[in-house]
C-alpha cells in the first residue's frame, strides 16, 4: 500500500536548539545547531526560519504551517519642518551635505539648512511660462561626485513645452549658490500634439548605485496615450531611461549610452537610452537605498493607480504594460496586447474611500530614528487627491502585504530622503516640508498562528499574549495569496493576558491555500496577521492552476525562480510570452484575450523547463 505523508513545521528557537524527528519509517535529522540539511524541505518563508520534516505515516495526510512571529503596524504622521515654499515639487540631498535642496515648480531651488531657507538658483527664465499644473521645474538630483565636480541635474519643461534634462554647476567658492551661466542641455524631448500636450512629463531623475542617471518620463500627454508613445521603441516618452553623464563631454549631447543598456544594440530599432517601457506618468519613483530595488508610482487613466517594482539585479527591458493595460487590467482604449508585460505589485481604484485618483510614489523607509523603527522596510505611497496612504512590504512568499491608512494629509507632491535616510514629504498646496514619522504602533497581540491540514479539513489555530481593544478575529483564505475571502469569525475573549483560539475550515485536501487573520478592534480598524501557506506537495518545483481558465488569469506556484513564460496554441505557435524576472512564489499572470481551446504553458528556469496544458474558456 502506498504511504501518505505527515509533515510538521518546526521552528528554531536558538542556534543551540536541536531536535530529532523520530517514530517513523526513517529518522530524519533536521537541524543540529542551526544547520539545515537538504532532507528537510522548506514549506513556508515567514519572518522567522520555519522548516518542515517529511515523514512517512499511515492513512492520514497532515500539513502544519506556522507563523509564530509577533507583528506591528505603524501609523504614519507628518511633522512640520518648515513652511514658506511655493509649489514645492522635489526634495533631495547632495552627497556629503546634510542640507536639503527643495525644487519649486517656478524654477527656484531653495536650501533648508535646518533653521532657515535660502535661495540656491533660480531657473525661471528657461521654464514654460507660467509654470504650473504638470509643467515647470520637476526634479533635481546631485551627481554622486558633487563634492568634487559640483554638478547637479534638473528636469523641467522649457519655453516650448519640451521636457528637458540640463546640467548645472555650483559656484566654485560659495557652496550656497549655483551658477545660472553653467547650464548645459543634455536632452530635449519635444511634446506631441498641436498645440502640444502640457501633461504627463514624468519628472523624477535619480542616480542608481551603478552611477548611471535614471529618468522616468510620462507618455507625452493628453489621455489614453493617443500616439501610443509608451509602447513605441522610437519614442522616449512613457519610459524609464538610463544614461551615462559621467564623461562631462564638452559637446552635445553631453552624455553617452551605457554599454549594458538593454537596447544598446544599434540594429534593434529601439532608442538606446531606454531601460524600461510601458509607463503612463511615473510620479514618483525611487530606489531602495538598502538593496537597490526600484519602486515606481505610475498615475492611472480612468480606473486604476499602480505601483510597479523591479528587484535589484533583474533583467532590464521590462514592459509595464501601458497603454495595453491600466494597472493589472486590460485598458479598453489600448488597442494593443503586448506579449511581454509585468503587472504591478499593488493597485488601487479610483474611489475616494478605498483608493484615490492620482498616486504619488514614495520610498522604502531606511531611516535611523528609533521612534520610527516599526516603519523600517515598508514602502510608503500616497494619493494626491484623497487622504489615503499605503504601506507595502514583501510578504516572504513572493507577494506583498499592504496596509491602508486613511485621514492623512493630501496634496503630497513628493517624498525625499535626507542624507541619513530620514524621510521627508512636500505638500504642494500649502508650501510646506514635513518629516514622515510614526505616531503610533498598533499593539502587538498575536504570538502564534498555525494551520494544520487534516483529512478533509484545515485546522486554524492562533494564540495571543494581549488583547487590548480587540473585538473579533476574521479568518480569511485565498487560492493565490492576493485576494482573500472571509470564512468566518471568532469573538475575542477580552482577557488582557491573551487566549488561544481555533477554527475548522472544511475544505478539499489537495491544492495550495493561504490563510491570514483580520483582527478587528473596537473602533472598527483592521490589522492583518502574516500569511500562512499550506502546500500539498506532489514533488513538482512548479505548479500551474487552474487547469480550466475562465477569468483570464493563470496562477504559477514556483518553488524555483522562473525566467520566462510562453503560451502556445494547439498548432505550436507562441501567442503570448512574458518576462518573469526570476520571480518565485505565487505569481498571477493575466492572459490576453484568446480563442477558446487547448494551450500549452511553457515555463523556463535556469536549469529546467516545465510544460503544462491549460484550457481557455
Amino acid at each position: 500500500m502506498r504511504g501518505l505523508y505527515f509533515c510538521a513545521s518546526l521552528k528554531i528557537i536558538t542556534s543551540n536548539f536541536f531536535f530529532i524527528v523520530h517514530n517513523c519509517m526513517k529518522t530524519v535529522l533536521c537541524i543540529i545547531k542551526g544547520i539545515v540539511f537538504e532532507t528537510c524541505k522548506q514549506i513556508i518563508f515567514m519572518k522567522n526560519f520555519i522548516l518542515s520534516a517529511k515523514i512517512f505515516f499511515l492513512s492520514v495526510i497532515l500539513f502544519t504551517a506556522f507563523s509564530s512571529t509577533t507583528f506591528s503596524q505603524p501609523v504614519i504622521g507628518y511633522q512640520l519642518v518648515t513652511a514658506g515654499l511655493t509649489n514645492p515639487i522635489d526634495v533631495v540631498t547632495a552627497s556629503g551635505d546634510s542640507r536639503l535642496f527643495i525644487a519649486q515648480q517656478n524654477g527656484l531651488i531653495r536650501i533648508w539648512n535646518g533653521s532657515v531657507l535660502s535661495d540656491f538658483i533660480n531657473l525661471g527664465s528657461v521654464l514654460t511660462n507660467p509654470a504650473g499644473g504638470e509643467q515647470g521645474l520637476l526634479s533635481i538630483v546631485f551627481h554622486p561626485s558633487y563634492n568634487s565636480n559640483r554638478y547637479f541635474f534638473v528636469w523641467y519643461t522649457n519655453t516650448t513645452g519640451a521636457v528637458t534634462l540640463a546640467r548645472y554647476q555650483r559656484n566654485i567658492s560659495n557652496a550656497d549658490i549655483a551658477d545660472v551661466s553653467s547650464a548645459r542641455v543634455l536632452l530635449t524631448i519635444p511634446k506631441p500634439g498641436s498645440p502640444y500636450f502640457t501633461n504627463h512629463n514624468g519628472g523624477k531623475i535619480i542616480f542608481g548605485n551603478d552611477g548611471m542617471l535614471f529618468i522616468g518620463t510620462g507618455d507625452g500627454g493628453s489621455g489614453g496615450d493617443p500616439f501610443a508613445n509608451a509602447q513605441n521603441g522610437n519614442s522616449l516618452f512613457g519610459k524609464m531611461l538610463r544614461i551615462n553623464v559621467n564623461s562631462f563631454a564638452t559637446s552635445p549631447p553631453f552624455y553617452t549610452i551605457p554599454a549594458d543598456n538593454p537596447f544598446a544594440s544599434p540594429a534593434d530599432g529601439i532608442r538606446d537610452e531606454i531601460y524600461a517601457t510601458g509607463l503612463r506618468n511615473p510620479w514618483r519613483w525611487s530606489f531602495d537605498r538598502a538593496n537597490g530595488d526600484m519602486w515606481i508610482g505610475d498615475v492611472g487613466q480612468d480606473l486604476w493607480e499602480e505601483v510597479n517594482w523591479l528587484p535589484a539585479g533583474s533583467t532590464a527591458a521590462v514592459n509595464y504594460g501601458w497603454r495595453c493595460y491600466e494597472g493589472a487590467h486590460i485598458y479598453s482604449g489600448g488597442g494593443c496586447t503586448p506579449t511581454d508585460t509585468v503587472s504591478p505589485v499593488f493597485e488601487y481604484p479610483h474611489n475616494g474611500t478605498t483608493g484615490g485618483f492620482s498616486i504619488t510614489g514614495g520610498y522604502v523607509y531606511r531611516g535611523p530614528d528609533p521612534a520610527n523603527a516599526a516603519l523600517l522596510g515598508y514602502y510608503i505611497t500616497t494619493d494626491y487627491v484623497s487622504t489615503n496612504l499605503w504601506l507595502i512590504k514583501p510578504n516572504g512568499i513572493g507577494g506583498f502585504t499592504t496596509y491602508k491608512q486613511a485621514g492623512v494629509l493630501n496634496n503630497i507632491s513628493s517624498f525625499g530622503e535626507g542624507a541619513d535616510g530620514t524621510l521627508y514629504a512636500l505638500r504642494r498646496s500649502t508650501g510646506t516640508l514635513y518629516k514622515v514619522i510614526v505616531t503610533a504602533v498598533i499593539p502587538v497581540t498575536l504570538t502564534q498562528f498555525a494551520v494544520k491540514a487534516g483529512y478533509g479539513y484545515n485546522q486554524v489555530e492562533w494564540a495571543t499574549s494581549a488583547e487590548i481593544n480587540t473585538i473579533k478575529y476574521h479568518i480569511e483564505y485565498s487560492s493565490n495569496g492576493l485576494q482573500f475571502t472571509r470564512l468566518g469569525q471568532v469573538a475575542a475573549s477580552g482577557i488582557f493576558s491573551g487566549s488561544r483560539y481555533s477554527y475548522r475550515h472544511t475544505t478539499p485536501l489537495n491544492g495550495i491555500i493561504y490563510y491570514r487573520l483580520a483582527i478587528e478592534d473596537t473602533d472598527g480598524s483592521i490589522r492583518y496577521s502574516d500569511i500562512v501557506k499550506l502546500l500539498a506537495d506532489d514533488g513538482k518545483a512548479v505548479k500551474v492552476y487552474p487547469a480550466v481558465i475562465s477569468n483570464g488569469t493563470v496562477y504559477i506556484e514556483a518553488g524555483k525562480p522562473i525566467k520566462n513564460m510562453q503560451l502556445m496554441n494547439s498548432a505550436g505557435a507562441v501567442v503570448f510570452q512574458k518576462n518573469m524576472q526570476g520571480l518565485s512564489g505565487n505569481i498571477p499572470v493575466i492572459l490576453p484575450v484568446l480563442p477558446q481551446g487547448f494551450y500549452m504553458l511553457r515555463l523556463y528556469g535556469n536549469d529546467f523547463m516545465v510544460n503544462e496544458k491549460i484550457i481557455l474558456q
